[in-house]
């Protein structure tokens, strides 16, 4: 594996755990809109998760090394400390409505790095399949 496709790679396995966060979230959310109650240690489950995820997110976007540009950074911070209050806010009272906006935020990230990951993935197979051009047309020069 090269590493051109690592950071294709990575897109993806943080779109992935987005939406499996994103999928928890929701089957708790299902559960309180059909009047089932969730016991405390499946809520702090699902919601530690989350904030698990996001807490790498935030610590990695901190990192001075991370290439990601500052506003983008400085956007995925933003986003971390309101989902920890929202984590808090859910945490005093667990309210299906509350979560929508988790799930909604987990979602749309997921959607922007599949597809960053999608179009990384075709720039890597471009540049792959013009390098082998001149390759191809070398070969059939040299056999005419």
């Amino acid at each position: 594996q090269s590493s051109a496709h690592a950071p294709t790679d990575q897109r993806s396995l943080e779109a992935q755990l987005l939406l499996k966060a994103a999928q928890k979230l929701e089957q708790l959310q299902i559960s309180l809109q059909n009047g089932v109650s969730p016991t405390l240690e499946q809520v702090e489950d699902i919601l530690e998760y989350n904030r698990k995820l996001w807490t790498v997110f935030a610590s990695e976007t901190a990192n001075e090394e991370n290439p990601l540009p500052q506003d983008i950074k400085n956007n995925i911070a933003s986003l971390a400390v309101f989902i920890f209050k929202r984590t808090l806010a859910i945490q005093s009272e667990t309210t299906a409505d509350k979560l929508s906006v988790l799930i909604e935020i987990n979602r749309q990230l997921a959607s922007g790095l599949l597809k960053q990951a999608e179009n990384s993935e075709n720039e890597v197979q471009q540049q792959s399949t013009s390098a082998q051009k001149p390759a191809e047309n070398m070969m059939s020069d040299t056999l005419a």
